[in-house]
């Protein structure tokens, strides 16, 4: 059985979306050669053109889950529940620390019978 880290999650999912981007990338270079084809006037590959619009449109999907799911594993790592509540622990603890020993100097000193 192998146990799965949330820095693993984050590790994997910043793996994924840096790939995404990285596709994004190409396939603006490639549009941008295909424009640069069409203002020079010259002969532009049609399949070349439907193939790129394919891949942006396979793609957009892919890298908006991406982001999504790189936002929920950090917020997860970070402690920041789906409602976009953080919890500090350490600072409740001490607090409740705080809180039960003003308690404790309050009780009376003996025992109540």
């Amino acid at each position: 059985m192998t146990i799965k880290t949330q820095e693993q999650d984050v590790a994997y999912s910043a793996e994924v979306f840096e790939a995404l981007q990285n596709a994004v990338r190409d396939l603006r270079r490639r549009i941008e050669d295909l424009t640069t084809q069409a203002q020079s006037i010259e002969d532009i590959d049609g399949k070349a053109v439907m193939q790129t619009l394919k891949e942006i449109q396979g793609l957009i999907p892919q890298c908006a889950k991406a982001e999504n799911n790189l936002h929920e594993n950090r917020n997860r790592q970070a402690g920041i529940a789906r409602g976009a509540y953080a919890l500090d622990l350490d600072k409740a603890r001490f607090e409740i620390g705080c809180k039960l020993d003003r308690l404790r100097r309050c009780r009376p000193p003996k025992a109540v019978s």
